[in-house]
């Protein structure tokens, strides 16, 4: 029996990156005597095993071969008699099939290593197409290590695009799509992961949403612009914010064509499909809703801007709100913007700190109680709008 490390931490390590966790793939070994070991079975796709004292997962090395569609689609071998090089041979990019033995030796059987010192993304084998995940995974990678000078090879690309062009990538899971994406938004460069998959022609088939938008402003041919996608990763690190940014932001060259409806029902359709956190949700709906307003905050009346923080909800969900201030600066980066969500951020400060118990008084009357507590915010905005 041989273990190797194998996968993103061989790869993050020739990076010079953090190890976040580590894989290892065992060679020459079986279940039974894994468990006899003290390891735990765990796997339910596949032999996969915990080791009884780190907790790291231990995979037997196996091949695949394709019996189906989509990511599940599949059957698997493992026997003693499985390589290593057989096992790396069936994993989606060369830079991710590098093993690493227990003398800390790289075994690359297929160019790995040249192709992180040539910064290059490249499927190691005809078996990519067979998994329609490895579309998305790659323009994740791609927007992950764009940082680092990393670009999709031509080759991998027009592979992307014949498994676009076929009925495989329609077979992806929708957790799977989310799970992507989402680790996606959390990462450095998000934009380049919606460019490549718009560039391999595979965005109307994984995000039909954003192509609805073209359609409904009769520019189907049109590029998408995700600048403001792009401005957002050098402001934020809040996935919510990014979510929120790239669906205003769709189609934002076309604003002659805008309708708060076009963006609400690319937004619901999202939601119908994909299991989008709520928050994403709903930030995103206060964004489509109210950026113009806040835009405008400073015009307002202190009534309409008491409207406006009740229809926010922000008085309770503050945090959210303030997110929502973010993202309507990342939109339109001015000096301005920066004004105005200080100045809203002191009006809900200010708010918080009323004593709600001195202002309702013996009052029981409901209605009667709100009114007190509005003409009391009231006043509170129009005291920092004096201070302006």
């Amino acid at each position: 029996m041989e273990i190797f490390l194998v996968g993103g931490a061989v790869r993050d390590k020739q990076l010079g990156l953090p190890i976040k966790e580590k894989d290892w793939c065992v060679v020459g070994s079986s279940p039974e005597e894994l468990i006899k070991a003290g390891f735990k079975s765990v796997g339910k796709d596949f032999p996969v095993f915990l080791h009884p004292k780190t907790k790291e997962e231990y995979a037997l090395a196996r091949v695949e071969k394709k019996t189906g569609p989509g990511y599940h689609g599949f059957t698997f071998k493992t026997s003693k008699n499985v390589t290593l090089k057989e096992d790396l041979r069936r994993r989606d990019l060369t830079i991710n099939a590098m093993a690493m033995d227990k003398n800390n030796k790289i075994i690359d059987p297929y160019n790995g290593l040249n192709d992180i010192q040539e910064r290059v993304l490249r499927h190691v084998s005809s078996a990519y197409k067979e998994d329609p995940v490895r579309v998305l995974r790659t323009a994740k990678f791609a927007a992950r290590f764009h940082q680092f000078g990393f670009e999709i090879a031509p080759e991998t690309i027009k592979l992307m695009a014949e498994m676009a062009a076929n009925n495989e990538i329609d077979n992806l899971i929708k957790d799977r799509v989310w799970k992507e994406t989402e680790q996606v938004l959390n990462s450095s460069d998000p934009h380049i992961y919606f460019n490549i998959l718009e560039k391999c022609n595979a965005l109307p088939r994984v995000f039909p949403e954003l192509i609805e938008i073209n359609k409904l402003n009769k520019l189907k041919n049109d590029k998408f612009n995700f600048q403001s996608l792009k401005s957002s990763s050098k402001k934020t690190n809040n996935p919510a914010v990014r979510f929120s940014i790239l669906l205003y932001s769709v189609a934002q060259p076309y604003k002659e064509e805008y309708t708060q409806e076009k963006h609400q029902t690319l937004l619901n359709k999202f939601q119908q499909r994909l299991p989008v956190p709520s928050h994403f949700i709903q930030l995103a709906t206060l964004l489509i809703k109210f950026h113009g307003t806040f835009s405008n905050i400073q015009n307002l009346s202190p009534k309409d801007i008491l409207i406006l923080l009740e229809k926010t909800d922000a008085f309770r969900r503050k945090s959210r709100f303030l997110n929502f201030t973010k993202a309507c600066q990342i939109l339109n980066p001015s000096e301005y913007l920066e004004t105005n969500s200080s100045f809203i951020k002191n009006i809900l400060d200010a708010c918080e700190s009323l004593s709600l118990g001195k202002i309702i008084g013996n009052e029981s009357n409901t209605e009667e109680i709100k009114t007190k507590i509005k003409e009391s915010r009231i006043k509170v905005i129009k005291n920092q709008i004096s201070k302006k």
